[in-house]
């Protein structure tokens, strides 16, 4: 099994959703979980960039006993964007129902 498939197996497993499996209809119709609050897609690269992994690092040095979010902001761009390992959601949220 690829590894992408696996990180969408295991984000639907930790989610409380289920995983869609589709055959060339990639990124056209539906998303890479079905859940019935959150719209998740997963991604996975061979390297992700060391400004995200850095920025996490740093917020779990600070305070190593809670939860390290990274938020991000482009120039121009609307929102913010949180980002926070799946495990740390997880414990957070749990399984997010309906």
């Amino acid at each position: 099994m690829s590894n992408w498939k696996r990180l969408e197996k295991k984000a639907a497993a930790t989610l409380g959703g289920t995983r869609n499996s589709r055959g060339m209809d990639f990124s056209l119709s539906i998303g890479d979980v079905e859940h019935p609050r959150l719209s998740i897609e997963c991604k996975y690269r061979n390297k992700i960039s060391g400004f995200l992994k850095d920025g996490i690092k740093q917020a779990e040095r600070y305070y190593p006993e809670k939860i390290p979010v990274l938020v991000l902001k482009e120039k121009h761009m609307r929102g913010e964007l949180a980002i926070l390992k799946l495990s740390d959601f997880q414990k957070l949220f749990g399984a997010i129902g309906e």
